[in-house]
C-alpha cells in the first residue's frame, strides 16, 4: 500500500488520491472495529487480558479489521499491538493514523503555537509533554508528571524542551490539575481534553478520534463497510458519532452510554467479548 500523508496545519490541505486497499486474500475487511484502550480494551493494570487478546485474533480471523483508537501515541502501545495482532491504529486522539502498518493521515501542531504553550506552562509552573508517532519528550520532571504517567502505567518521558523544533509533534499533554478555562481562553486554536486529574490532551482545534476515523474511511474508500467502536471516556464522544454501531463499556461515563447503541459489561467483566458476540463479530 502506498504511503500518503495529510498534514493538517492551520489551513486545509487537499487529500492525495484514494488508496485501493486489498488485504489478506485480496479482500476488503468485513467490518472496521475501533477499540479505545484505557478502560476499554485494557484491564485495570493497563494490560490486555489473554481472553480478550484471543477474541481480537478471532475477530481478525473472521475477516474484520481491529483498529486501536486511543489518546496514546504509537510507541506506548507496541506491546498491546503485538499481543493482539492489531497493526492499525488511530493514535493521539485521531492526530495520526496507521492502517495495516502504513501511515495514511497525520495532523501536526505548529511550532509557533507550541512555543506559546510551553511559555504558558512554564509561567504557571506546570509541565508540558510533546508526542510524535515515535517518541515522547517533556519540559520538566515533577510530582504531577509522575502521577500522570504512573496512572496509565507508562514510562516517564525524557526531558527535551526543544524537540518540537526538530520533530513533527501531533499532540501535546498539559500537566496541570486546574486551569482548564485559562487554556481554552488563551489558545482558541487548540482543543483540550481533560484525560486525568493531572493532565489534558492537547490537539488542533477540530481534531478528534472521529477526524482520524473519517480520514481513514475516506482515503481507503471504506464508506460501505460496517463500522463499530468500543469506548468509555470523554474522548470517545466524537468517535461514537463517526461509526454505525457505537458500543459503550459498562464502566463508561453516563454521557457516552446515552449515545451508545449498546452498553456492554465493564472492561474487567468481559465487556469486549460480550460486545463482539452481540454483533456476531466473533
Amino acid at each position: 500500500m502506498a504511503n500518503f500523508i495529510w498534514k493538517a496545519l492551520t489551513i486545509p490541505v487537499t487529500l492525495d488520491k484514494k488508496i485501493d486497499y486489498k488485504g489478506a486474500f485480496n479482500l476488503e475487511p468485513n467490518a472496521l472495529v475501533f477499540f479505545d484502550l484505557d478502560g476499554t480494551l485494557l484491564n485495570q493494570q493497563s494490560q490486555v487480558n489473554p481472553e480478550v487478546a484471543s477474541a481480537i485474533h478471532q475477530l481478525r480471523k473472521n475477516g474484520s479489521m481491529p483498529i486501536i483508537a486511543t489518546g496514546r501515541t504509537n510507541i506506548e502501545v507496541d506491546e498491546i499491538m503485538e499481543m493482539t495482532g492489531i497493526n492499525s491504529i488511530v493514535s493521539m486522539n485521531g492526530q495520526h493514523v496507521t492502517f495495516d502498518g502504513e501511515e495514511v493521515y497525520a495532523s501536526v501542531l505548529e511550532t509557533a503555537v507550541l512555543d506559546r504553550l510551553k511559555e504558558a506552562t512554564n509561567e504557571r509552573n506546570e509541565g508540558l509533554s510533546f508526542y510524535s508517532n515515535r517518541l515522547i519528550r517533556c519540559t520538566r520532571h515533577n510530582e504531577l508528571l509522575e502521577k500522570a504517567y504512573n496512572m496509565i502505567h507508562s514510562p516517564i518521558p525524557q526531558i527535551d524542551e526543544s524537540i518540537y523544533h526538530r520533530e513533527a509533534i501531533h499532540m501535546a499533554l498539559v500537566l496541570a490539575e486546574a486551569g482548564d478555562e485559562y487554556y481554552h481562553r488563551e489558545f482558541p486554536e487548540l482543543f483540550f481534553i481533560r484525560n486525568s486529574p493531572f493532565s489534558m490532551d492537547t490537539i488542533v482545534k477540530g481534531g478528534s478520534k472521529a477526524k482520524g476515523i473519517e480520514a481513514l474511511i475516506e482515503r481507503l474508500n471504506f464508506q460501505h463497510i460496517p463500522t463499530f467502536a468500543f469506548g468509555d471516556g470523554r474522548n470517545d464522544m466524537e468517535m461514537f458519532g463517526a461509526v454505525k454501531h457505537p458500543i459503550a463499556m459498562g464502566n463508561a461515563i453516563s454521557d457516552l452510554k446515552n449515545i451508545a447503541e449498546f452498553v456492554t459489561t465493564s472492561n474487567v467483566e468481559g465487556g469486549i467479548i460480550t460486545g463482539l458476540k452481540k454483533y456476531d463479530l466473533i
